[in-house]
């Protein structure tokens, strides 16, 4: 088989532009720190790449919800801590009340003042809000102030709702990042048969207040008071133990989403990182193939038919 000059040109051409993209390709590799610069370099490794980069973006989605609802967590606890607190000292002084050295005027005033200031710190509770200016406790009625004294019947009322507000913190589990002063403190509803702890010392106040009512009728008002009281406590410990329950639940998720996340980026790595010694050997390759070929095209362009006789 005999070559034309032109197709003996043509050959060789070809020749050097291959050599010379294969140098050019194998120092953007080596620049970029990537061996797949395009997804027709290697279309299976870029079919999982984008599959792996789908699922690292969902874990990551993942994380930050956790993050963020460790915050809400945290938050609510406190509140909860507070309030547990404030209830154990307004079962303290309502037991108090029959004591014979509370039976004087003076001694009920004293116990109403303080029962008063739990009973606001009661309130703000209910009503306390996030960093962000929402009601914490109102449900996903986040723009309303969850407690408040009806105008007309002056009533404490609850105006929120009890619906949760959920948040994926995996494929197939959802944690609640709030919880509701309905739930914690109105086991009557909205509050208004008064089987509330807000109405419940509103009303004690008023009664420890009022020189006509001793004897059995304080009775039996400290003693429906102490029902109430005892309920909410049950619902703020429930409601306390399950917050608690459920940030035990994140510090697990979260650790398995670290798990795969670490695996995930391994896998990421193996599929679009270079290796060096291999690109640096291929790099060497191409570079000693593009002088083999420049130096041949160079002696083939000095042959002529008069030089050959």
């Amino acid at each position: 088989m005999r070559l034309s000059t032109a197709q003996l040109n043509d050959v060789m051409l070809t020749s050097m532009q291959t050599s010379t993209t294969g140098v050019n390709k194998a120092f953007i590799q080596l620049n970029s720190g990537e061996k797949m610069l395009k997804p027709s370099d290697d279309p299976l490794g870029s079919v999982q790449l984008m599959m792996l980069d789908r699922e690292q973006a969902t874990i990551d989605q993942f994380q930050k919800n956790i993050t963020n609802l460790k915050g809400e967590l945290g938050q609510l606890e406190s509140h909860l801590d507070g309030t547990n607190n404030a209830l154990l000292r307004v079962e303290e002084l309502t037991a108090s009340i029959l004591n014979a050295s509370n039976s004087t005027q003076d001694g009920r005033e004293a116990i109403a003042t303080e029962l008063e200031n739990l009973l606001d710190q009661l309130v703000d509770t209910a009503n306390s809000k996030s960093s962000r200016g929402d009601y914490l406790f109102a449900g996903t009625m986040t723009q309303t102030e969850p407690v408040s004294r009806d105008p007309d019947t002056g009533k404490f009322v609850y105006l929120g709702n009890s619906e949760q507000r959920e948040v994926r913190v995996a494929e197939s589990m959802t944690i609640p990042a709030n919880q509701t002063a309905d739930a914690l403190f109105f086991q009557g509803g909205d509050g208004s048969d008064g089987a509330d702890i807000f109405n419940t010392l509103d009303e004690l106040v008023t009664t420890l207040r009022d020189p006509s009512v001793d004897g059995e009728s304080l009775t039996a008002k400290v003693t429906s008071a102490q029902s109430n009281i005892d309920g909410t406590m049950q619902a703020v410990n429930q409601i306390w133990t399950a917050v608690g329950g459920d940030m035990s639940s994140l510090e697990s998720i979260g650790g398995s989403h670290e798990d795969n996340s670490l695996l995930n980026k391994n896998l990421i790595s193996e599929v679009k990182d270079l290796d060096y010694s291999e690109a640096i050997l291929s790099l060497n390759t191409q570079m000693a193939a593009l002088q083999a070929s420049q130096m041949t095209y160079s002696k083939i362009q000095n042959l002529s038919l008069f030089k050959m006789m």
